[in-house]
């Protein structure tokens, strides 16, 4: 399965839990201060005019104000807001200047007057030590509090995968935002940071643990941020004791009380922050089990400040802030962790989130309730994404409705921005429900997703918001794609093109120099929307489409290297992987082998980075995939060779369902208990005896499986392959039974093939349903072929009514190969119908040309008996000299004449030399060519007669 990109989700704020409705409250009092703004560059330094200022709290806006002629505005700002540690700057039409000072528009404290410098983009004294501090330090902060976009799915994906944190991104937004390359601002911050490990001993701890974390040292920096909460938690009891003591003076330590109240209250917004930051370099480091223990000891600390100052609204608000950080850690490892800790840890996100829509629509904070109404829908997706069957469509309705309400609170006209990352956000819940969807109700959610996704870029355009621009086109191609998997013809043809074309766009602004890791994305999901579209395209042109696509995921790994981005590294391998075994399916010779080899090779390299104990379900993704391209490896081998690749491929699946439960990951097990019965049933061709009858009911009883889950009600297309795959199973059980055992087996399989048919229409589904009319009819055949009479030829007759339906579809222009095998069938059906005229005509009509060396042997044996059943004794005579006298190409286990022998066994047409007839076609399913040669040799005096 491919493992399609996914593209990101805007941050949310940290959110709240209140247990009791509040009563109604008076306007909170404001703090009003002075904000001026000067243009840095000339000296002496001038003022701005008419630019937007506004102060930010975790993002959102808590003052604005437009500067006058002398660069100066008034901000109101509330009274919570103004011990805030987090409070920030920022400027907004001020064409090519951006903030010099303060360093990262970052206001530890809140002055009377806040002076403000801006320097044109692309100063050097942009990149100061001070600047460089700032933008780690914020940057380090948001590693584990920011929620990030979807950048996957599949589950079954696959699922859905997101992309792994990392500050390379983040530098690169910067450097664009301030005028530099993302080499240039990744040189000057390597350079600081070997400063301070060089100044070390005059550096602050911070500064030490930001070094190692620019340095990608995350082991040394989560230690060294984490030895800072752990003299934050020094500090912070010191002060609660010198706390207690001025509280005893009662009114006269009141002013003293508060002091030290505020002073508590700004160590534990310091040990929260240093705790983000240790959880965040954790989760750089994979560790995501440890981030989440480092923030739940945080949010202890929080609450039993809280629980001490129960009556203080500072304290209150960093609990829950560190109970929303909590939630989100839990997401974050639900993600990644074993199927069972991930459901409860996602459980878990999602019961916070909708306690915190419950406090915050209580308390009638609209903004916050819209913020947790995000975050809900967000957990809710990741929950259903890996639910069980019906579970998950519940889960995915409830995600879109969350979305839903926080667009009542977002409008375009009042929070254009809010409101597109929320249209975003609603395209990617319906988009990954539609994943898990079938027929129309599918293609109307992944409609439903590109209509979000297409609003959303009403708001994100190339023009004002170019990456949030080119990430919704991401989004957008991974639905339009997905919806031409389930559709057909020249619909799917335009929506792998319109797929194909969003990835372009993006690309337009995600650059391999300014935006990297946005450009490998891209460059992924253009690959897999090429490799889809090359998938459903024939001959020339299916290949050069697969082509491109292996070249643009070549492209994503220039990128994601192994040692920078293992895990995106091990997703593009994985996708690398499906598309050199689509095109090594289409190819032939040597470069058919080549390109299945290294689609091996590249899930191979996926499994370097996806282990069993660390990414379990990826790396049961990848053995199941891997058992694919084996499988097709030993399709294309023959003898030996072939049944190794099988015996490997059995394996990869088994180990895969080491990880994929009924229980845990139902649907995945029923994907991997199909694969695995066509693993099984492969093998069996290259078995005997005992041991081939038992590795068919070990694929009979993996496609019973897989039925347990894919019920026709809820996954109607899984349920009808799986059908089609157990009545595969039941043919060659029935080709290795005999008399009323055979007749049974192959009328259960016609009845699997017919059961497909409700699933498979003509219209909707095309060349599935060719396959199914081609399939039924060879059962139909082979059930007719050994029984007599009336019963005979009304299953004949339908067989060739069917073997008609199928060559409607498979036309000349339309897979003609598999026509002519098609026209090979209807020529046996002919011989064992008794219509010997038809079967003669027919064969004239399959030129030498036309046909492969084996299939002409074929060919030329079917119109031989065909012509001594007309009774045209002299053609049959000189076909048979002719089979003599020209060497016979045949291969063992291409073609399958059992009926053919069961039918000349009863037949009374060819009672004269019945044995000889017998042996002439045992021999050519054999690949026997003596004994071919010594059956002719023999039927010469009998059609001399």
């Amino acid at each position: 399965m491919r493992t399609k990109p996914k593209s990101l989700i805007a941050a949310s704020l940290c959110a709240a839990i209140l247990a009791l409705t509040a009563p109604a409250q008076k306007p909170a009092p404001q703090k009003s201060v002075t904000a001026v703004v000067k243009n840095g560059e000339p000296q002496p330094p001038q003022p701005v005019k008419a630019v937007a200022v506004s102060v930010m709290l975790q993002d959102v806006t808590e003052a604005r104000g437009v500067t006058n002629s002398q660069g100066q505005t008034l901000l109101d700002i509330p009274a919570g807001s103004v011990q805030n540690s987090d409070l920030r700057v920022a400027i907004e039409g001020a064409g090519n200047l951006v903030i010099y000072q303060p360093a990262g528009g970052q206001l530890p404290a809140l002055p009377a007057t806040i002076l403000i410098t801006l320097l044109p983009k692309g100063s050097p004294a942009l990149l100061g030590s001070a600047q460089i501090e700032a933008m780690l330090n914020r940057m380090s902060l948001e590693i584990a509090s920011l929620e990030k976009k979807i950048t996957a799915p599949q589950a079954q994906v696959n699922t859905a995968q997101q992309q792994e944190p990392d500050l390379g991104a983040d530098i690169a937004d910067w450097a664009q935002t301030n005028g530099f390359s993302a080499d240039k601002v990744n040189q000057q911050v390597q350079q600081w940071a070997q400063s301070i490990q060089h100044q070390s001993a005059q550096a602050t701890s911070e500064q030490r643990a930001l070094a190692e974390l620019a340095l990608k040292h995350y082991a040394s920096a989560a230690q060294l941020f984490s030895q800072a909460k752990d003299a934050d938690q020094q500090q912070l009891s010191a002060e609660d004791a010198q706390e207690q003591a001025v509280e005893a003076q009662a009114k006269a330590l009141q002013a003293a009380q508060q002091a030290l109240l505020d002073k508590a209250q700004a160590s534990l917004r310091q040990l929260l922050d240093h705790a983000q930051q240790a959880a965040g370099a954790d989760q750089l480091n994979l560790k995501y089990h440890e981030a989440t223990q480092t923030l739940e000891d945080a949010e202890t600390t929080a609450e039993a400040e809280y629980k001490k100052h129960t009556g203080d609204k500072g304290f209150h608000e960093l609990w829950l802030q560190a109970m929303g950080s909590v939630a989100i850690a839990q997401r974050k490892e639900g993600e990644i962790a074993p199927a069972v800790q991930s459901l409860q840890l996602l459980a878990q996100s999602a019961s916070e989130a909708k306690t915190l829509v419950q406090a915050y629509d209580s308390l009638g904070d609209k903004g916050s309730m819209a913020s947790a109404q995000q975050r809900l829908g967000i957990a809710l997706m990741d929950q259903a994404q890996r639910a069980a069957g019906n579970k998950a469509r519940p889960l995915f309705d409830q995600a879109v409705e969350a979305f839903g309400k926080a667009l009542e609170v977002y409008t375009e006209a009042d929070s254009p921005q809010q409101w597109a990352g929320t249209q975003n956000n609603l395209g990617d819940a319906l988009w990954s429900e539609g994943l898990r969807t079938g027929g129309d109700a599918a293609l109307a959610l992944f409609d439903m997703a590109v209509e979000a996704f297409k609003a959303a870029l009403e708001v994100r355009t190339k023009a004002d918001l170019p990456q949030d621009w080119a990430r919704t086109q991401i989004s957008l191609g991974n639905a339009l794609d997905d919806e031409g998997d389930r559709t057909n013809g020249t619909r799917a043809a335009a929506l792998f093109d319109d797929a194909v074309q969003a990835y372009r766009s993006a690309l337009e602004v995600d650059t391999k120099s300014n935006q990297p890791q946005d450009w490998a994305l891209a460059q992924m999901g253009l690959g897999n929307a090429l490799e889809d579209e090359g998938d459903s395209a024939t001959g020339k042109t299916s290949l050069e489409l697969l082509d491109q696509a292996v070249s643009a995921l070549h492209n994503a790994l220039e990128i994601y290297t192994k040692s920078d981005l293992p895990q995106n590294w091990a997703r593009t391998q994985m996708n690398l992987g499906i598309a050199l075994r689509k095109e090594g399916d289409r190819a032939t010779g040597e470069k058919k082998s080549v390109l299945l080899d290294e689609a091996v090779q590249a899930y191979q390299n996926a499994l370097l980075v996806y282990t069993r104990t660390d990414l379990p379900q990826d790396w049961a993704r990848t053995q199941n995939n891997l058992g694919n391209a084996l499988d097709d490896e030993g399709i294309a081998a023959s003898g030996d060779k072939a049944s190794a690749f099988f015996k490997e491929a059995v394996q990869s699946f088994q180990n895969a369902l080491e990880v994929r439960s009924k229980v845990d990951l139902p649907q995945d097990w029923a994907v991997t208990q199909n694969n695995l019965g066509n693993a099984l049933m492969y093998l069996s061709q290259h078995a005997n005896g005992d041991e081939a009858a038992d590795l068919l009911r070990q694929a009979v009883q993996a496609f019973e499986h897989a039925l347990e889950v894919d019920t026709k009600a809820e996954l109607p297309r899984n349920w009808a392959k799986a059908q089609m795959n157990l009545a595969n199973a039941l043919m060659l059980e029935g080709g290795r039974d005999a008399g009323a055992g055979a007749i049974s087996l192959f009328d259960q399989a016609a009845q699997a093939y017919r059961s497909t048919l409700d699933v498979y229409s003509k219209g909707g589904l095309p060349r599935d349903w060719a396959d199914a009319q081609a399939n039924l009819a060879s059962a139909l055949l082979a059930e007719g072929e050994r029984v007599t009479g009336e019963n005979s030829a009304a299953l004949l007759d339908q067989a060739r009514q069917a073997f008609e339906n199928a060559l409607e579809i498979f036309t000349e222009d339309v897979e003609p190969a598999t026509r002519q095998t098609l026209q090979l069938d209807v020529l046996e059906l002919d011989l064992s119908a008794g219509t010997f005229a038809d079967c003669s005509r027919q064969a004239a009509l399959l030129t030498d040309a036309m046909l492969p060396a084996e299939e002409r042997t074929i060919r030329d044996v079917y119109e031989f008996a065909c012509e001594s059943g007309i009774g045209n004794q002299s053609a049959a005579l000189a076909m048979d000299r002719a089979l003599i006298s020209k060497p016979a190409v045949l291969s063992v286990g291409i073609w399958d004449l059992s009926g053919v022998i069961q039918f000349l066994s009863h037949s009374p047409t060819f009672a004269a030399g019945r044995p000889t007839w017998i042996a002439l076609f045992t021999a050519v399913q054999k690949g026997d060519t003596a004994g071919m040669t010594a059956a002719l040799r023999q039927l010469e005096p009998i059609l001399q007669q």
